[in-house]
């Protein structure tokens, strides 16, 4: 029997709330080349990842479900895990984590186990410097090869607060690829003639959780400031999360009920999107959301606060615009701006769109993390053209 020379490649998510990692972690398990890796993927128990697990598996991927395992005194925990990792034993464990406060002990197992290399993944970003008291230590960013964050903001931070080295840090964002517009165009014509979209009436959307740090008190600030100036429209809040009943209360306040619907949780954002004149994304806070990337794949005009991995993907006035966070009279002018002028508006959605194909591709990502697995395997030399800076993405996939 041949031997397979294959690498070994474990995929591993550290806590349930998956968020955009289990996209992540779906597009590098499918699109990673197969005669290059042997890809296997660990998911928690949590129900939460039931459906990718499913999708997993119905495409032919090895899964398996790892307990949480949350203190270093669970000795039957970890020591299945160490034996878990001592069958396997992967040439490259890969870890994914979303949420700061998720406690991590698979880098401390993998060492003990004899994994040889580690890389870990940060995809989401904590509060601004300043705003927060630290962070507990983070050991397993220690002991990693190399560690990818989702945007230069996010890498920054990193260095900043746990004192990594830069020359371990990298940059892979995420993707976006272009959409199915005819599978897509009539749900949202559907959409648009639901909300009574007209002429002068625009739609506007804003697709992300219901939470503080995604600012949608600003956005419903500056949208009571249009309405003072006579302009219509309609804006959609797609997302759930604990702030619903105070943002709706805020709504009734400023007299914006006929014109803000919320939406909750939309199970296929991709027609939503498409339906829409323009995106908003008023964060105080951000990483790279999926969704900021999927609007632009479709075209659409984007105003984003100027936060965290935002200004990576938008150029202000060249492929959307980019406001300072928390000003909703910024906000406003941009979105009457939209308003009055809907061609300079689709001219930066079209632009906006240019870039995610020139750099935001599940392609260009995925090859991106492959250039990190080389760098850290020894296969491929690592030469990123911004010495120490850690924007300075890997050499296939970096943007």
């Amino acid at each position: 029997m041949e031997r397979d020379e294959r690498v070994k490649l474990v995929l591993a998510a550290s806590d349930a709330r998956l968020g955009g990692t289990e996209r992540v972690i779906w597009e590098l398990a499918t699109r990673l080349p197969e005669p290059r890796f042997a890809v296997s993927v660990w998911l928690p128990q949590a129900p939460e990842a039931d459906e990718l697990a499913g999708s997993l598996a119905d495409h032919g991927l090895p899964v398996d479900r790892v307990p949480d395992v949350v203190s270093r005194w669970d000795w039957r925990g970890n020591l299945a895990l160490w034996s878990r990792l001592r069958r396997q034993h992967p040439d490259l464990l890969h870890l994914h984590q979303v949420s700061q406060e998720a406690h991590d002990h698979l880098a401390t197992l993998a060492r003990a186990a004899g994994v040889p290399h580690l890389v870990f993944s940060e995809h989401g970003i904590g509060a601004p410097e300043g705003t927060a008291p630290p962070g507990r230590p983070r050991p397993e960013l220690k002991r990693a090869d190399a560690i990818t964050a989702v945007c230069a903001a996010a890498a920054e931070a990193l260095i900043r607060d746990h004192g990594l080295e830069r020359g371990r840090m990298r940059v892979v964002g995420n993707g976006a690829d272009p959409p199915d517009e005819e599978r897509e165009w009539p749900a949202a014509r559907r959409l648009r003639d639901e909300l009574g979209i007209v002429p002068f009436r625009p739609l506007w959307v804003c697709a992300a959780r219901l939470e503080e740090r995604k600012g949608h008190a600003v956005l419903i600030d500056a949208l009571a400031l249009l309405k003072e100036r006579g302009l219509d429209f309609v804006v959609v809040l797609a997302g759930e999360g604990a702030l619903r009943e105070a943002l709706a209360r805020r709504v009734a306040q400023a007299g914006l009920d006929e014109r803000v619907r919320f939406a909750g949780q939309v199970e296929s954002l991709g027609p939503l999107l498409l339906a829409a004149d323009a995106c908003v994304l008023p964060s105080r806070w951000e990483g790279l959301p999926l969704s900021l990337l999927e609007a632009l794949a479709r075209a659409r005009p984007v105003v984003a606060s100027r936060v965290g991995g935002l200004p990576d993907a938008i150029e202000d006035g060249i492929d959307g615009r980019l406001v300072p966070a928390g000003d909703a009279s910024a906000l406003a002018a941009v979105l009457e701006d939209f308003h009055r002028k809907p061609d300079a508006a689709r001219r930066l959605g079209r632009a906006g769109a240019a870039r995610v194909r020139s750099d935001f591709t599940w392609d260009r990502i995925v090859e991106g993390f492959e250039a990190v697995y080389d760098d850290v395997l020894g296969l491929a030399s690592f030469a990123p053209t911004g010495g120490d800076d850690p924007r300075a993405s890997s050499r296939r996939g970096g943007h």
